[in-house]
């Protein structure tokens, strides 16, 4: 059957990840069949690609609990990389390639307040980052600086949201331990993708007030917006080196970084879960 219902996408060179029915699947850049790649009861979520394209960073909860895991793209046994009492939720890769970005309340003491820390890829004891307080981000090519947000709001059960919760992109510069704010939106701003010069992000700004994709340009300070999705807001959005994946109204699309053009990603699944209607 054809695949909806898609989330937390996340494309390499040659793959997309995505999270369909708690388990973790992949699909050519292309299309076609998905394969799953995790099959456990436990529920899998935010799938992120290694620099590489060979590893699979990810959160699951397999004993009540969130915690980083990593699998090889081409399946097999996942290796548990952290280990605490609070859940961990993975973000990013560091542009090394050793090194896994997670946020997690482990140190603040609140439930609601996450902070930054990597972590190798095979384990041990995770870093925390100077950034006050976090929950998804995206490196630059070098990783001396990071986009990032300080909420999910976008995600609220309640559509065009303006108030003192509304998140805004940050660009925090890691040597210096200084932030610079590049959004200032009434409404909402979140998901960045940092790619080149650019730094991608979903917001509902535009006249339709629906969440599309906006680019910013680190060099000129400008502003451009991708896509113009009318009917439903973009869900899910990861970038790679050349294109960003995202899902609007249940369909997957990969956008062309080069051309700014985008285009619909044909997905089926084969699972137990399907049903004949």
């Amino acid at each position: 059957i054809s695949a909806k219902l898609m989330r937390h996408v996340d494309v390499s060179d040659n793959q997309i990840a995505f999270v369909f029915g708690g388990d973790i699947w992949l699909v050519a850049k292309e299309g076609g069949t998905a394969m799953q790649i995790t099959h456990s009861p436990g529920e899998e979520s935010w799938p992120r690609f290694s620099p590489n394209g060979k590893f699979i960073a990810y959160t699951a909860s397999y004993n009540g609990n969130a915690d980083v895991f990593v699998i090889p793209v081409s399946g097999g046994m996942a290796t548990r990389v952290t280990y605490n009492s609070y859940g961990d939720q993975v973000v990013d890769w560091h542009p090394d390639g050793r090194r896994i970005l997670f946020t997690s309340s482990r140190e603040s003491g609140r439930g609601a307040m996450s902070k930054f820390f990597l972590v190798d890829k095979d384990g041990g004891f995770p870093e925390k980052l100077d950034v006050p307080y976090g929950v998804l981000a995206s490196f630059n090519a070098s990783g001396d600086k990071m986009a990032y947000i300080t909420k999910i709001t976008e995600n609220y059960p309640f559509k065009r949201y303006q108030g003192g919760l509304s998140s805004d992109i940050v660009i925090y510069d890691l040597k210096s331990n200084t932030a610079e704010k590049i959004t200032d939106h009434k409404g909402n701003d979140g998901k960045p993708a940092w790619v080149g010069d650019n730094v991608y992000f979903l917001s509902d700004k535009d006249a339709n007030m629906r969440l599309n994709i906006w680019k910013y340009n680190t060099g000129n300070k400008s502003f451009s917006q991708l896509t113009k999705f009318k009917d439903f807001d973009i869900g899910h959005m990861s970038a790679g080196s050349k294109e960003i994946v995202f899902e609007n109204g249940g369909e997957l699309y990969l956008l062309d970084l080069q051309t700014e053009k985008y285009k619909k990603v044909e997905v089926n699944v084969i699972s137990d879960l399907s049903l004949e209607m």
